[in-house]
């Protein structure tokens, strides 16, 4: 299963108004491999010239709601260096400023 165009649209938009650079899917839904019980992945470069503070993990609170699914969201400065490698070869990016 893929990510549909809908929430791709939905989350783009979201992160217009956030202090992210950019975003890639990764995971199940990347790999296409989804099912009705995956989470949604999104690895994030987010802009720390902005004040940013409590306002990641508001972030995947609002994603969940607003997705109706559960998010990982992962910011690339704290993405452990075991799956960097793996998230590297199969995100997708999905929105830059």
């Amino acid at each position: 299963m893929q990510l549909d165009a809908n929430r791709i649209e939905t989350i783009k938009k979201y992160f217009e108004t956030r202090p992210v650079l950019r975003a890639y899917l990764f995971g199940s839904y990347a790999r296409n491999e989804a099912d009705s019980h995956s989470d949604i992945d999104i690895l994030v470069d987010l802009d720390y010239s902005q004040r940013i503070g409590l306002q990641f993990i508001q972030m995947k609170i609002d994603l969940e709601k607003l997705l109706n699914s559960k998010v990982d969201l992962v910011s690339s400065n704290g993405l452990s260096q075991y799956i960097k490698p793996m998230v590297e070869s199969e995100k997708q990016l999905i929105y830059a400023r």
